[in-house]
């Protein structure tokens, strides 16, 4: 099985991939002591469940993850394009310093659930396994941030879509698995669509940033969002080699281990590049910027722990619809918030992209029973589909 991309459009993209780990691997929670229930808040079965009970479970999940990464979303934009104070201020450019922050939060959020829920730890891994995934995730997140400098956030968002090419391409060389050719169509028709769009709505100047300044290679903006996608494949595709190979590894210990590792190697590098003390005097100046900092980090790591939770237990499908109605409001907000103007062909190349990922996600939806409560039937022998990777929807 393929595996799920979630955080943006690219969700809706990306396979499902069979294996998912409880976070601990000691049975149900339901019917254990208060002591021993901390595997219960990724273990809600929905065939045990009325239908009143599923129901209000998913809205509260597409309530939360379109509020989360919208919210993710724009700041993201505000904070990187626009001044501090608004027109006259200055521009926040230590783009490494959201890195640092969003996998330190990250880190805090996922020791305290390994704490709470203490799950059974792996003792098939090695420490080292961690590090890849970690250094391709943090790479990829700074070059979406710093994509943002060249092109539009709405073209950045639906560029996202393109990673079914890579990772199809990632599967492949890590893990030798098979796509069914409607895969590739689709891949085709979201670039072409993705590639109308930027054209025809970005009017971009490739060798000049949004802060006015000149850089040393034009298609500068384009290369950042390839190489986006290549490490963001990649992270995506190694987690899933390694749910795979270890069958005791569990989700929060994974979160856990790869933040560790992106929090030491992004403090590092902002000591090494000289940008820590910079970017705290920038903070530190300008009230408003804490604030969208704190509310950023937040948004990313509660939207991180919906994502295993929706995936877990509502499947890669319902989780791929809500993330597809997720980026439509982001790129509706974001037109409407900064004046992004979006041309006839522009709009024809969106509706493009998401006709091709609504197609994809029918395609995956074929016999199956999306939502299911108690009375339904006998519960299906299939593991659980898991997420595999963090989004760069967080930042993914």
């Amino acid at each position: 099985k393929d595996n799920v991309e979630e955080g943006s459009i690219n969700s809706g993209l990306m396979d499902a991939e069979e294996g998912g780990h409880a976070v601990g691997s000691g049975g149900r929670a339901t019917k254990r002591s208060m002591s021993n229930s901390s595997v219960n808040f990724f273990d809600y079965d929905q065939e045990q469940q009325t239908k009143k009970s599923v129901y209000t479970n998913l809205a509260i999940c597409v309530v939360m993850l379109n509020l989360t990464f919208v919210s993710w979303g724009l700041l993201q934009e505000r904070m990187l394009t626009r001044r501090y104070p608004r027109l006259t201020g200055e521009y926040f450019t230590y783009s490494y310093a959201l890195v640092f922050t969003n996998r330190f939060w990250t880190l805090i959020m996922s020791g305290i659930l390994l704490l709470y829920f203490k799950p059974r730890g792996s003792r098939s891994t090695v420490i080292y396994q961690y590090a890849f995934p970690s250094i391709s995730n943090m790479l990829s997140s700074w070059c979406q941030y710093e994509a943002l400098r060249y092109v539009s956030f709405p073209a950045v968002t639906l560029f996202k879509a393109l990673k079914l090419a890579p990772v199809m391409l990632m599967g492949k060389l890590l893990g030798n698995q098979s796509y069914p050719q409607y895969d590739y169509i689709i891949a085709i028709f979201i670039g072409v669509g993705i590639g109308m769009f930027m054209t025809s709505t970005d009017n971009l100047t490739f060798d000049i940033d949004v802060y006015g300044e000149h850089s040393s290679a034009k298609w500068t903006g384009v290369m950042l969002l390839g190489f986006f996608l290549f490490f963001d494949s990649f992270t995506s595709q190694w987690q899933s080699r390694m749910f795979k190979r270890h069958r005791d590894l569990s989700m929060i210990e994974l979160m856990f281990a790869t933040s560790a590792f992106s929090t030491v190697l992004s403090l590092i590098t902002l000591v090494h590049d000289g940008m820590l003390w910079p970017a705290f005097e920038f903070i530190r100046r300008h009230s408003e910027i804490q604030l969208h900092f704190f509310i950023f980090s937040i948004c990313s790591t509660v939207g991180q722990l919906f994502i295993f939770y929706t995936i877990k237990n509502f499947g890669a499908v319902v989780f791929a619809i809500i993330m597809t109605t997720r980026v439509l409001i982001s790129i509706a907000i974001s037109v409407y918030l900064y004046g992004h103007e979006v041309t006839s062909t522009g709009f024809f190349g969106l509706m493009l992209v998401v006709a091709a990922v609504c197609y994809r996600i029918k395609r995956k939806a074929e016999g199956r029973q999306l939502i299911k409560w108690k009375g339904m039937g006998a519960k299906s022998e299939k593991e659980i589909e898991l997420v595999q990777e963090w989004h760069e929807h967080i930042d993914t």
